[in-house]
C-alpha cells in the first residue's frame, strides 16, 4: 500500500507467563505503509484484545484503515469485531474492508510474523517481571520506541513515524470511552426464568429477578454482558467473558 492507513495488518502472538501460570498475548496493529505500530497485551485470547489493539490504533494515529487484514483467527472473525469495524466506519462516512489471511497461505501475513520476531528480541526476551501492569507499562514505551526511534530496513534505515507524516486523510478524533461503546453487538433473546436466571451457551446468568418472565436483549460488550430491555440497560454480568473463555479451555 503507497499511502499511510490503506491497510493495516493485525495478529495475536504469546508473550510470557505470569507468577500464576496465566499466558499473556500481544495483539498489535501495524500500519502497512509506514511499519507504525499499536497494540495491546491481554491474559485472555478472545475478541476484546483485538478491539482494544484497534481502539489504540485508532486513538494513536487518529485515524482508520481502508482495509484491516487480520490472521485467520476466530477472535478477529467474530461478531463483536466485525460489529466494531462497521460502527467505527459508519461513523466516519467511510467502509472498512475486513481481509482474513487465506487458509493454507500464511505467507499473506507474512510482515506481522517479521515483526513479530522483533517484539520477541526486542520487548519479551528483554522482560523479567510477572506484573501484567509494569508489562503493559512496558510495552507502551516499547511502541513509543519502536514508532519514534526504531530504524526499518524497508524505509532506509528511517523510523516509522517519518512515513506516518505522509498521511493525507482527515484527522478521525474519538475518545476511548466513544470507541467502547461502538464494540457492543446483540447476540441473543432470552425469556428470563424465575429468580432472574438466563441461560447462555449451556451457562446460568442471574439478573434482576423482576424481570421474570419478560423477553431481554443480551448484547456483548467488551466489559461484559449487557441485559437490555426497551432499549434500556437493565444489569451488566460481569463474569461472562470468564465463561465464554471457560468454555473454549
Amino acid at each position: 500500500m503507497k499511502r499511510p492507513h490503506s491497510m493495516w495488518q493485525g495478529d495475536v502472538m504469546t508473550g510470557t507467563r505470569l507468577a500464576d501460570g496465566t499466558l499473556l498475548y500481544q495483539c498489535t496493529i501495524e500500519d502497512d505503509y509506514s511499519r507504525s505500530y499499536a497494540g495491546d497485551i491481554q491474559p485472555r485470547k478472545d475478541a476484546r484484545i483485538v478491539v482494544r489493539a484497534l481502539i489504540d490504533a485508532i486513538l494513536r494515529w487518529k485515524s482508520i484503515p481502508t482495509c484491516f487484514h487480520y490472521d485467520n483467527g476466530g477472535e478477529a472473525k467474530c461478531s463483536l469485531v466485525q460489529t466494531f469495524i462497521r460502527n467505527v466506519a459508519q461513523k466516519c462516512n467511510q467502509t472498512i474492508t475486513f481481509i482474513p489471511t487465506q487458509l493454507y497461505h500464511p505467507q499473506g501475513n507474512g510482515k506481522k510474523e517479521r515483526a513479530h520476531k522483533d517484539d520477541r528480541r526486542d520487548f519479551w526476551r528483554k522482560n523479567r517481571s510477572k506484573d501484567i501492569k509494569y508489562i503493559q507499562k512496558k510495552f507502551e514505551s516499547y511502541l513509543k520506541w519502536r514508532n519514534e526511534k526504531k530504524g526499518h530496513f524497508a524505509l532506509k534505515g528511517k523510523p516509522s513515524m517519518t512515513r506516518l507524516q505522509e498521511n493525507k486523510k482527515p484527522p478521525r478524533r474519538f475518545t476511548r470511552k466513544q470507541l467502547e461503546n461502538l464494540a457492543k453487538v446483540k447476540i441473543a433473546e432470552r425469556i428470563v426464568k424465575p429468580l432472574g436466571v438466563v441461560y447462555l451457551l449451556n451457562k446460568i446468568y442471574h439478573v434482576d429477578p423482576k424481570l421474570e418472565g419478560q423477553k431481554v436483549e443480551l448484547w456483548e460488550t467488551l466489559h461484559g454482558l449487557e441485559v437490555h430491555k426497551e432499549e434500556k440497560i437493565f444489569h451488566l454480568i460481569t463474569e461472562y467473558w470468564k465463561k465464554v473463555n471457560d468454555l473454549k479451555s
